[in-house]
C-alpha cells in the first residue's frame, strides 16, 4: 500500500519528498545494525584565480608556485563514521622537496583549517582538531545547522542512488593573492561577505545525517558536494571494514570557538607579516651599507 501510494505521487514534488524518503530510509536501515561503520574516501578541489603566476616578478618561482598551489587545492580525505560519529581528516602526502623546507605556508591562506574533524550527531557538536604555528586547538561548536531543500532530482554515484539537496550560506569573500607584499595592513579589514549556494547529493542507502567536512544534516550521508570554490566527491566507499576504527573525540589542544580562532590566526598573521617586512627592510639597509 506505501509503495503503490508513493509510487502514485511521485510526480508531485512535496509528496515525493513527504513520503518517499521515510520509507526508503526504513529499508535502508534494515541493512544495517546500530552498530555500522564505514569509511569514505573523499577528493577536494578549490578554485583559485592563478593569474597571478603571470607576473614576471614570480617568474623564478613560478614552477614552485605551481606545485604548491596544486598541492594545496587538490587533496584527499577520509571520513570515518558509525551510527552516531564521524571523523574527518587529510590523507596526508610527501611535502614538496625543493628545498625551502616542511612548512607549508601556503595551507595557511587556501582552503579550510581542518586538522581531525569530529562529529557527534547525538551531542550535536563538532570538535576540529587543529594545528596553528606549532600550537594545537580544539576548535568545538554546535553542529551548523543548514536548511537544507530538497529539488527531487536523483543521480548514481558509483552504485549508490543519490538525491540533491541545496541551501544557501554567508561565506566571507575572500581573495588568495600575492600581489600585495609591499602594502602592509597592520590591522584586519571588516570582512565582506556574500551568498552562495551549496549542492549536495545523499543516499539514503547509508542511514547517518553526516558528510565531508563540516556538511551533515540529511537522510543520508553526503557523496558529492560543492559550493562555487569547493567541490567535495567521494571516490570511495567501504561498509563495515574488516580493520574497525574506533571513532575518538579529540582532546589534543586548546579549546576555543572558531570564532574566537580565526580572529587569532589574522593576529598571527599580521604579525608574521611585519616580521617579514622589518627583515626584508633589514636585509635591504645592510646591502646599500656594504
Amino acid at each position: 500500500m506505501w509503495l503503490s501510494f508513493c509510487y502514485n505521487n511521485m510526480n508531485n514534488k512535496s509528496n515525493f519528498m513527504k513520503y518517499f524518503f521515510p520509507l526508503f530510509i526504513f529499508f535502508a536501515s534494515l541493512s544495517y545494525s546500530q552498530e555500522f561503520q564505514g569509511k569514505a574516501v573523499y577528493m577536494s578541489k578549490v578554485g583559485v584565480d592563478k593569474s597571478f603566476l603571470d607576473n614576471p616578478r614570480f617568474g623564478q618561482y613560478r614552477g614552485y608556485m605551481e606545485k604548491m598551489l596544486k598541492q594545496n587545492t587538490e587533496k584527499d580525505y577520509v571520513l570515518n563514521f558509525n551510527s552516531t560519529e564521524s571523523i574527518y581528516r587529510e590523507i596526508e602526502k610527501l611535502d614538496i622537496e625543493d628545498g625551502r623546507g616542511g612548512f607549508n605556508w601556503m595551507a595557511q591562506y587556501i582552503g579550510e583549517n581542518i586538522g581531525k574533524l569530529y562529529k557527534n550527531i547525538n551531542d550535536k557538536v563538532s570538535i576540529n582538531e587543529t594545528e596553528f604555528m606549532g600550537r594545537f586547538f580544539l576548535l568545538t561548536d554546535p553542529l551548523e545547522e543548514q536548511k537544507w531543500k530538497m529539488t527531487g532530482e536523483s543521480k548514481k554515484i558509483g552504485k549508490y542512488t543519490c538525491y540533491k539537496a541545496t541551501y544557501e550560506k554567508e561565506v566571507e569573500e575572500a581573495t588568495f593573492s600575492f600581489g600585495n607584499f609591499n602594502q602592509a595592513q597592520n590591522t584586519p579589514k571588516k570582512k565582506k561577505m556574500k551568498k552562495v549556494n551549496v549542492v549536495a547529493w545523499f543516499t539514503p542507502e547509508i542511514p547517518i545525517a553526516t558528510g565531508p567536512s563540516r556538511y551533515g544534516g540529511l537522510p543520508g550521508l553526503i557523496l558529492e558536494v560543492s559550493d562555487d570554490q569547493t567541490t567535495l566527491l567521494c571516490t570511495k566507499i567501504v561498509m563495515n571494514p574488516t580493520d574497525k576504527v574506533k571513532i575518538k573525540k579529540p582532546k589534543k589542544g586548546k579549546i576555543i570557538a572558531t570564532s574566537d580562532f580565526l580572529v587569532l590566526q589574522d593576529e598571527k598573521r599580521i604579525e608574521a607579516r611585519e616580521m617579514w617586512q622589518k627583515r626584508r627592510a633589514s636585509g635591504s639597509t645592510a646591502r646599500l651599507n656594504r
